[in-house]
């Protein structure tokens, strides 16, 4: 299959954030970063199917310029289906690309800080009572590595059996164009959500000043003052919900680790046990072990942080 140079580039252009690094997907579906430059040639062996690529959602400035909401199942698909049909009626256009077992909702946007990406995301699931789908990016801002990765469009899926390729879909269920070179076409020149419904949508979502959830106190609770400082903290926000402020969780409660450059979903927390625990090695425990790890400060300095944020004042 021939590319035209301008669709390649213009694809390229869409949906690729970094170019000094890229993942490539292995035969049992994982990712590994290859420390090279990416290159136009790469791309176009990933359209052509000799390899099969993963566009990390975030550049190195914390901006993304999509959006990918991800479905696991039919009935997650549908729900996709329906975001997509409300944009539509709305005259904006979105891009609807089924997969294994759901698909994947695109939405192009001008460069958005990954905060804002997200929070926009996130209130288009809550509107569609979809909250648990996965959102790309994952992260607000990378603290290590190259963040979150999605399977670049078009290319073979290695985990899919037999290894295919999945083309993007209309809402009537037809393909978005006859053929492949068409569908890459389109998508070299995707057509954006407005930015002027971005930025109501925005301006409409009440934005925390405050990094953790404020947690609630049952009017007559008794706080322990017998217990050391250090246990009260740990009674007072469970792991999963404290975590979840940093680390995308799925419904197995595992994510990309914040320690290390995640492509594997290392990251773990135990709700029965309430801790918290890294595969690869970055350690574990608890809401404390956390946060000295996360903001690389001592025991002693971490529980003073953390005593002004989640504990009641005493007086």
């Amino acid at each position: 299959m021939e590319i035209d140079r301008d669709i390649l580039v213009g694809y390229t252009k869409t949906f690729i954030n970094r170019y000094n690094c890229y993942p490539q997907q292995q035969a049992d579906g994982h990712y590994f970063k290859a420390p090279r430059q990416l290159t136009f040639e790469l791309v176009e062996e990933h359209l052509k199917g000799t390899i099969t690529l993963g566009a990390y959602a975030l550049n190195d400035q914390n901006y993304a310029k999509w959006i990918c909401l991800d479905a696991d199942d039919a009935i997650e698909w549908y729900g996709l289906m329906g975001i997509a049909r409300q944009f539509a009626e709305q005259q904006m256009t979105t891009y609807l690309e089924p997969s294994r077992r759901g698909g994947h909702l695109w939405l192009f946007v001008d460069p958005l800080p990954g905060k804002d990406a997200r929070r926009f995301a996130k209130y288009l699931l809550a509107q569609h009572k979809l909250e648990g789908l996965e959102v790309y990016p994952k992260q607000d801002v990378l603290r290590t590595g190259v963040g979150s990765l999605v399977r670049l469009p078009l290319g073979i899926h290695r985990k899919a059996v037999p290894p295919r390729r999945f083309t993007f879909k209309t809402l009537d269920g037809d393909d978005l164009a006859p053929t492949i070179r068409e569908q890459m076409a389109i998508l070299a020149h995707p057509q954006k959500v407005s930015a002027d419904y971005v930025r109501s949508v925005l301006a409409a979502i009440p934005e925390s000043k405050q990094v953790f959830p404020t947690p609630t106190f049952k009017p007559g609770q008794v706080i322990d003052l017998d217990q050391p400082v250090s246990e009260r903290i740990k009674g007072a926000m469970s792991v999963r919900d404290f975590v979840g402020q940093y680390v995308d969780l799925d419904r197995s409660n595992r994510g990309l680790c914040p320690f290390h450059d995640d492509h594997r979903q290392s990251f773990s927390v135990s709700e029965d046990g309430n801790y918290w625990h890294c595969f690869a090695g970055c350690g574990g425990g608890s809401i404390i072990d956390f946060y000295m790890k996360l903001e690389a400060k001592d025991f002693k300095q971490a529980v003073s942080d953390l005593a002004r944020l989640l504990l009641p004042p005493l007086f």
